[in-house]
């Protein structure tokens, strides 16, 4: 199988993954939860968070199940941990997801009849290019690095472990980017460049395999991905830190949706 062939298997696979029932093409809301218990749209019952968790009371009638089916009434309680979230509860089609995100619990809809999804024909990306496969180094920084960085919420600030940097060429042009690790121990890198804002979302990211021995990598970003903020309003997705821009016209890996 050829690298292009071998691509275009990865994107189909890429493009199943984001159709399934309740993934990010069928978020329909993202509320925060208040001290006061309250309602919310979308969905019935009265619900609040304090620092011991997450309520939701119900009724009967207001027709909640567990995720599996099983009918739900009174009132139900959870409490996670930052940056966790859960498939909380249902009501029909809808599936309320739970999270904390910037230290307050929020619910995030999501509904598996949504138009965004039913309509899902594939993210439209870049002609495969091989010119964007690059080679490069990665250097380890003596500690990982907490730094506080923005999302595409404004109400939301996150914090991300940046491990070191990767070093490569591209368009003439020697570029560092901060990285950080993910669980399988490849390198997550967040980036600028420009075609944001015109062809692509605000900033997208590219998967590394974990570096060699000596610190090589290789960076193809004709898989460069879209963050779920480029399919819809109510995601979070960490932004680069600032340093992550290339000032060159990165046309590879996934577009903007339409």
């Amino acid at each position: 199988m050829s690298a292009a062939e071998e691509f275009t298997q990865w994107r189909r696979m890429r493009d199943e993954g984001l159709a399934v029932p309740f993934g990010w093409l069928s978020l329909s809301s993202y509320q925060w939860l208040e001290a006061e218990p309250g309602r919310l749209e979308l969905v019935p019952g009265e619900w609040s968070a304090d620092a011991e968790g997450a309520k939701l009371t119900c009724g009967p009638s207001d027709r909640f199940t567990t995720p599996d089916g099983d009918p739900v009434s009174g009132t139900l309680a959870q409490s996670l941990l930052e940056g966790e979230s859960m498939h909380f509860i249902r009501h029909g089609q809808t599936l309320v997801e739970l999270g904390v995100r910037g230290g307050r619990y929020m619910i995030r809809t999501r509904e598996a009849t949504h138009p965004r999804l039913t309509g899902f024909i594939g993210v439209p990306v870049f002609d495969y290019d091989p010119a964007f496969i690059v080679r490069g180094r990665f250097t380890a920084f003596p500690a990982p690095k907490l730094v506080p960085i923005d999302t595409f919420r404004p109400d939301t600030t996150l914090v991300t472990e940046l491990v070191g940097e990767i070093e490569f060429e591209l368009d003439g042009h020697v570029w560092t980017l901060a990285v950080s690790r993910n669980a399988d121990s490849s390198l997550n890198v967040a980036f600028r460049d420009g075609t944001n804002g015109v062809q692509t979302a605000q900033w997208r990211f590219v998967t590394v395999a974990a570096p060699g021995p000596d610190g090589s990598i290789t960076i193809d970003f004709n898989r460069a991905l879209n963050y779920p903020m480029a399919f819809s309003p109510f995601a979070v997705c960490p932004a680069p830190i600032p340093g992550n821009q290339l000032h060159v016209k990165v046309r590879a890996g996934e577009l903007q949706p339409q």
